[in-house]
């Protein structure tokens, strides 16, 4: 009974040193959110004047050298300004607007809109639905944002002409609903896989690597699950996980 009681007390001690802990590195995180949301601010005001110059001087007829010059300043300017959006975005809380989503019917209605994008128009986008309806309770936008930026990534990954598989698989008596995309291309190499969902980082020459580090935080806020795998035989498959909506 002595050790049995030794051994609650110091099960006690060590849970409250973690919440204590927990609590810690809570704040820290919404001071780094709330420095990297004024930051961006403080940023994006003088950006949108530069902006708005770069483009008024589109109207002027320029030669060849500083036409050039302006386009680069332009394509630039609009590409800090998306990374200002991407770091806003990843820095603040995910609030969700959760409503019952019959996800069968919602992905093939996202499907036909995103066929009219370059890079998915020129691939084949093979959509397998559950054999039943699937219900999630999940906010619309949030996951449009989540399996746009997923096959997206999927057709740059792949050359044109390429199939990307869609499938949405629920297993038998299972609480959840799993959603794999799969591009069939090259494998990605282990050292970069692990750090794949790391904020910043990215292989993209024009990437920012914040794409799939909003896309983990997102299904996390849906109580939900995100994986990717990559191997030579198969390419590589992410994987959502998303609670049924009982």
């Amino acid at each position: 009974m002595v050790r049995d009681i030794s051994e609650r007390k110091q099960l006690n001690t060590e849970r409250k040193q973690a919440e204590i802990r927990a609590q810690k590195a809570l704040a820290h995180l919404t001071e780094v959110r709330e420095q990297s949301s004024m930051i961006v601010h403080e940023i994006r005001n003088p950006l949108t004047t530069i902006l708005l110059g770069l483009t008024s001087f589109k109207e002027l007829e320029l030669d060849s050298r500083f036409q050039a010059r302006l386009d680069i300043a332009l394509e630039e300017a609009e590409r800090l300004q998306r990374l200002l959006n991407e770091i806003l975005l990843f820095s603040k809380l995910q609030t969700l607007d959760r409503k019952p989503l019959e996800l069968n019917k919602w992905s093939t209605d996202l499907l036909e809109s995103l066929r009219s994008h370059p890079s998915v128009a020129e691939h084949v986008i093979k959509f397998i639905a559950n054999p039943i309806s699937v219900i999630v309770s999940a906010d619309s936008d949030k996951l449009k944002q989540v399996f746009t930026n997923l096959i997206a990534n999927a057709c740059e990954a792949t050359v044109p002409g390429e199939t990307i598989t869609w499938e949405i698989t629920q297993p038998s008596k299972a609480n959840y609903l799993t959603v794999q995309i799969n591009n069939g291309g090259n494998s990605i190499p282990a050292s970069i896989l692990e750090k794949i969902m790391t904020p910043f980082f990215t292989t993209k020459p024009s990437g920012n690597g914040l794409g799939l580090a909003i896309v983990q935080r997102i299904i996390r806020a849906h109580r939900g699950e995100f994986d990717i795998t990559s191997s030579m035989t198969s390419g590589t498959t992410v994987t959502v996980k998303l609670p049924v909506l009982k």
